[in-house]
């Protein structure tokens, strides 16, 4: 188990009450749980983040759950009479994996991206096209303070049913950009990160199973449908696109499909994604103004691309 979690673990055992993540940390040293190998000024929010992701990522099989907003507790005790009622009953957070996954971006230079998604069209492998094309690196610059010549490297990921590919709204809790609060989308969408290498990596720097978290997260799927063999024999690399918001910053973004599993039909509504609904990509679109930037510009390009031809 994690470190900070085996902390936290053992923490609440003696506590035998949910605790905040800085109430664990606190207790820890006092009871000397932490190794000096752990150190560091924000120690709490570090564990508050590894339960925060346990808990989302295991849910019912983790060892932890909130009885409240920033409050941990032991599920070995949601059964036990000593404990008082309120600390039993578990409180289910707004899910907030995805703002909390940090890492190093990977990023790309312009004349590599601009070189690979020119050969991506050409080659019968898309994927080996830009493994083998674009030369990435990463970079401690904040996003919007990179170079000119550098790409941030996001996976857009399409959900399809045939011709049709899932679209949604962007909530209040996704988007902090206005050209896509409230517009509708086509992918799901995440920046990588250095993290992501510890996936399923084929040489990617983690692209594609960034982006099958990102989708899994959103819509609720569980792991075992990414996992091993039969995720990939779900997901193509259809594109590589060199695409502009509307405040002209420009990213490199893996447009990645995936099929649906037989017999999925995803519905949900949270403040980050409403309005969940198909739409074929075989027929052209009528109001592309309703559509984010990003999406506009992968809409637009559809019909070039060989994977989403149908019929």
């Amino acid at each position: 188990m994690d470190s900070y979690l085996s902390i936290a673990e053992a923490a609440l055992r003696l506590a035998r009450r949910p605790l905040t993540s800085r109430e664990i940390v606190e207790l820890a040293y006092r009871h000397d749980l932490v190794s000096s190998q752990l150190f560091g000024k924000t120690q709490h929010k570090t564990v508050g983040a590894r339960l925060s992701e346990d808990i989302l990522a295991r849910r019912e099989r983790s060892l932890f759950y909130r009885n409240e907003p920033g409050k941990f507790f032991l599920r070995e005790f949601l059964s036990d009479p000593n404990i008082p009622q309120e600390y039993r009953s578990p409180f289910v957070a707004r899910r907030r994996e995805r703002e909390l996954r940090r890492g190093v971006p990977l990023v790309v230079s312009r004349e590599s991206a601009q070189t690979a998604s020119s050969a991506i069209h050409r080659a019968a492998d898309k994927f080996q096209a830009i493994v083998d094309t674009c030369r990435f690196h990463y970079s401690d610059a904040a996003p919007r303070l990179s170079s000119a010549d550098e790409l941030h490297v996001w996976s857009f990921v399409m959900f399809m049913r045939g011709p049709e590919v899932l679209t949604y709204r962007h909530g209040r809790y996704r988007e902090g950009r206005d050209a896509f609060l409230r517009r509708r989308s086509i992918g799901f969408f995440t920046r990588v990160v250095d993290r992501d290498l510890d996936l399923f990596d084929e040489g990617d720097h983690g692209i594609v199973a960034s982006g099958l978290r990102a989708i899994s997260i959103d819509l609720d799927l569980p792991p075992v449908v990414f996992s091993g063999d039969f995720y990939r024999s779900m997901v193509k690399v259809i594109d590589l696109v060199i695409a502009e918001d509307a405040t002209g910053h420009e990213d490199l973004l893996t447009v990645i499909s995936v099929e649906c599993p037989p017999h999925f039909e995803p519905l949900t509504r949270r403040l980050a994604i409403n309005d969940l609904s198909w739409m074929r990509l075989d027929v052209p679109v009528n109001h592309i103004e309703d559509f984010d930037p990003w999406s506009q510009i992968v809409v637009q390009r559809a019909p070039s691309l060989q994977p989403l031809k149908f019929g």
